[in-house]
């Protein structure tokens, strides 16, 4: 029992750092404000220093999570499906191991309530990659199917910037792979970090990648 237990615990904490390296990988976004941020419950905490904008103090912070469970910390307590909040108040909203095929309430309250010239940031497992569908204790946590969402925010007035994974077969720290036919691989990747923002906002920063590192690929925007 307690071997089950260490390998789910040693997954947990491969997701938990592969989701942070591939935060950790993109660079500032130049939008300052109000943040806020829905994980799945059986996701992974991470560290939200690390988001682009989560360390500078131009706003209040929020998380919260997707069962309506207060967490240690955690400023306020709702249905994530119902957001108590006005429309378009958010410069950045994370959610994080939430959306799946993007039919999830959540995304639709994401959008509404994120600023003309906001960010919306998604990232969870990839539905293709390895790790989604090798998931033992964790297979509670949904995969992102890339192009449906992508479907679904077009029609939530929403334009894809850009996309970034990590991992690749399972492997913890797999080797970078940047462009070119390299870059073809992230579609696989096990973890993947999506960027959206209004279609009538003004031109934001797409996903900016610091040096290489070797926990990330990088990938062009979605086509197709």
């Amino acid at each position: 029992m307690a071997i089950f237990q260490q390998t789910g615990e040693a997954n947990r904490e491969a997701l938990k750092r592969l989701s942070e390296g591939l935060l950790q990988s993109v660079g500032r976004s130049n939008v300052h404000g109000n943040l806020l941020e829905i994980h799945h419950p059986q996701a992974p905490r991470f560290d939200r220093a690390i988001l682009p904008m989560a360390s500078g103090s131009h706003g209040v912070s929020i998380s919260l999570s997707q069962d309506g469970q207060p967490g240690a910390g955690q400023r306020v307590s709702c249905e994530s499906a119902q957001l108590p909040f006005q429309d378009r108040v958010f410069s950045m909203v994370v959610l994080y191991h939430v959306i799946g095929s993007g039919g999830e309430p959540e995304l639709s309250e994401a959008v509404r309530v994120l600023a003309r010239n906001g960010v919306l940031l998604l990232l969870g497992l990839n539905r293709l990659g390895w790790r989604y569908q090798t998931q033992d204790d964790i297979r509670r946590l949904p995969g992102i199917a890339p192009l449906r969402v992508r479907s679904r925010l077009d029609q939530l007035g929403m334009t894809m910037q850009g996309f970034a994974g990590a991992g690749l077969g399972g492997q913890t720290r797999p080797a970078f792979l940047g462009g070119g036919l390299a870059g073809m691989a992230t579609p696989l990747a096990d973890v993947l970090l999506l960027q959206a923002r209004h279609k009538d906002s003004p031109e934001v920063t797409p996903l900016r990648f610091r040096k290489s590192r070797s926990t990330v690929v990088q990938s062009a925007p979605l086509r197709g």
